[in-house]
């Protein structure tokens, strides 16, 4: 009967055993897990502070634009002209566009021939 007991105590043992080493290989996944989640936690911190340095430097640059901004506005308000008689609409700038495109086809052989001359006449004094 003693036989019996002694192999009842080992069976236990080795389950106790067992379930201890699957115990300890899960606490050892576990704690491996977790050295990787703070290697990870400092550097996600690392980036959230060099961001935070960046937005910091942004905003900086943004209301510096924003000033600048308002001076320009100020200025152009101040010497716009109120009345629109004097102002471009689109139509007009575009009529100006072809006529002066026009312009620029129709004196083209005449800015040829006089470009000409002017070398000609400069390979004569030389």
């Amino acid at each position: 009967m003693k036989d019996s007991m002694d192999d009842s105590s080992t069976i236990e043992e080795t389950e106790v055993n067992s379930e201890f080493e699957e115990v300890l290989e899960a606490f050892n996944e576990m704690q491996d897990g977790a050295q990787r989640l703070v290697v990870l936690n400092k550097k996600l911190k690392s980036n959230l502070k060099l961001h935070i340095t960046k937005l910091a430097s942004t905003q900086s640059e943004l209301d510096k634009l924003k000033k600048e901004n308002e001076k320009v506005v100020t200025r152009y308000k101040s010497t716009s002209c109120v009345c629109t008689s004097t102002s471009l609409n689109m139509d007009d700038y575009k009529s100006l566009q072809t006529e002066f495109e026009n312009f620029k086809k129709d004196h083209y052989a005449e800015r040829m021939k006089l470009q000409t001359e002017i070398s000609y006449l400069k390979s004569i004094l030389q």
